[in-house]
């Protein structure tokens, strides 16, 4: 399926994915907004390719232009048959959140350099491209790569996040530290990550993520900007 690139249809798949994150209450979100971006079977036009991410591209600079004042950006990780890997942050708290050394040390062992942060995205966006078979193309770097990995996606896409990508979307450091660790699997609670430690909180924020998606996607209907439910939720 490949969605329509304009400003509502993109602006409502961010609301959808990421009110947590225009909020406030979550450092970061990531989503895939669904499309033809990269090559896969050979089918898709370099032309069409190219034109599709050019207008995708346009969207996504108009949304910032709104956005950046607020401390909020958006950026195309990963360019991918299956659509395009959008990731919507705000860096100030990103920054404090990878200044904890439980986040430090971990990222440093898979060879980030947290203390900047358009590095740690331009490794970030490699290590996406390498762990997907269907020559996903960098958009940090245009890197393109097939390595096989195990977990499905659309279209006959086969992708793996690093597992270290739960840092980058502001989980709890020893719910992340532990599902590297096991694997992804022995989890007490699965919602919006795989708990392993305080279940009674994180419930509580699994609530609070899905009431305020709830508010933003109404106030967002009655006509709001982005900019706007940012401001709101403050």
């Amino acid at each position: 399926m490949t969605r329509t690139i304009d400003i509502p249809t993109f602006q409502a798949a961010v609301v959808r994915n990421c009110s947590p994150t225009l909020a406030g209450i979550k450092p970061a979100s990531l989503f895939t907004y669904p499309g033809t971006y990269a090559h896969g079977d050979g089918s898709a036009a370099t032309g069409a390719i190219a034109e599709r991410r050019a207008r995708l591209l346009n969207v996504i600079a108009q949304c910032n232009h709104e956005l950046d004042p607020l401390g909020i950006h958006l950026s195309v990780l990963v360019w991918r048959p299956c659509g395009a890997l959008v990731y919507v942050y705000r860096p100030k708290s990103l920054a404090t959140y990878f200044a904890d050394p439980r986040a430090q040390t971990a990222l440093a062992k898979e060879g980030y350099d947290t203390s900047d942060l358009s590095t740690c995205l331009v490794h970030l966006a490699s290590r996406i491209t390498l762990a997907s078979n269907n020559a996903a193309e960098c958009a940090c770097s245009q890197t393109r790569c097939a390595l096989s990995q195990q977990v499905s996606c659309s279209n006959d896409c086969v992708c793996e996040f690093p597992h270290e990508i739960g840092y980058f979307l502001g989980y709890p450091y020893e719910d992340v530290h532990e599902f590297i660790v096991q694997r992804g699997e022995n989890y007490k609670v699965f919602g919006a990550w795989k708990v392993y430690t305080n279940v009674e909180q994180a419930l509580a924020t699994f609530d609070a993520y899905r009431a305020c998606t709830q508010y933003l996607t109404f106030i967002y209907q009655q006509g709001c900007s982005l900019a706007q439910l940012a401001q709101a939720a403050r």
